[in-house]
């Protein structure tokens, strides 16, 4: 929303599960009332991120994750090509097999758990449902939210009591500034790429483990507090990709520029944290977004995308 507006567009935006001022309530589910409200607002672009991405609920709930992800998906997909509105749908690096990353847009994919499977689903469904999608894959998104559970967020909140937190040594990803996701999305629909797949992603691939410790550091917190493991000794529910990440050739061809470092989007990280006017309270347990006035538009748990 605020990159919206910072760009001179008119966002309306909508909540579910997470309700807030000014937000409107809506259930992506619902075949209906998604065709209502986007017929009401008749939006140019729809940035959809609504999703439900806790990994390891979709591995025991897989008709749920189905019902959000892949027919919320179609659902929203059909009823912005009725209005000619753009969709920007939020995928991840989960539709990998986590192998032989990083990966490129043009790779073979190969989903492996239930939420893998239903944003692989989802993809189709976008691409299904209206020609004017551009389907961005994400990973590892984090940004300064205390209404957020995000990685950061709960890094930040362990870290501050003093407590210990076990954190992968062996997943390997691209950590995504949430600002930069926002920001650099509307100025991909503005560069009218619809049709295409990109990887927007942080430029560094990582481990969990050391991403964890440079964030505690900028935080000035103890980093000697995170204990790398390995992801087989968490005994997660679902499967995670491991050696993963995502290329960003594509992107920094596309924008002329490479995109942003992890240095760099944890100076902006920190800046968010700093400028908070607030006293910085620990962070407590999505929607969508639709925009008027831009040239053609409306997902992510703690530790995935």
């Amino acid at each position: 929303m605020r990159a919206l507006r910072a760009a001179g567009a008119l966002p309306h935006g909508t909540c579910h599960v997470r309700t807030k001022a000014g937000l409107e309530p809506l259930d992506v589910a619902d075949r209906a009332a998604v065709g209502a409200a986007i017929e009401r607002h008749r939006p140019n672009t729809i940035y959809l991120a609504a999703a439900l991405t806790a990994v390891d609920y979709c591995e025991d709930h897989e008709d749920e994750a189905g019902r959000i992800n892949v027919q919320g998906t179609r659902n929203v997909a059909e009823a912005a090509a009725r209005v000619g509105a753009t969709l920007v749908f939020y995928s991840t690096e989960y539709v990998f097999d986590g192998r032989g990353g990083p990966y490129g847009e043009d790779d073979p994919i190969s989903p492996q758990g239930a939420y893998a499977r239903s944003k692989a689903a989802g993809e189709q469904a976008a691409r299904d449902g209206t020609p004017n999608h551009l389907i961005l894959r994400t990973t590892v998104v984090y940004g300064w939210d205390r209404a957020s559970r995000n990685f950061a967020m709960q890094l930040w909140e362990r870290l501050s009591a003093g407590d210990r937190m076990r954190v992968p040594h062996d997943q390997i990803g691209n950590p995504t500034l949430a600002d930069f996701l926002a920001e650099t999305s509307v100025e991909l629909v503005r560069r009218g790429l619809a049709g295409a797949t990109v990887n927007l992603v942080g430029r560094d691939r990582v481990a969990r483990s050391d991403f964890a410790v440079r964030l505690a550091e900028r935080l000035h917190l103890d980093s000697s507090l995170i204990e790398p493991v390995s992801t087989a000794s968490l005994n997660q529910r679902a499967p995670r990709p491991l050696n993963a990440g995502l290329r960003t050739d594509k992107l920094a061809s596309i924008l002329g520029r490479p995109a942003i470092g992890l240095d760099a989007a944890l100076d902006r990280f920190v800046a968010a944290m700093e400028a908070d006017p607030i006293d910085h309270p620990s962070p407590s347990q999505g929607g969508s977004v639709g925009a008027r006035g831009l040239p053609a538009t409306d997902e992510a748990s703690a530790d995935e995308r």
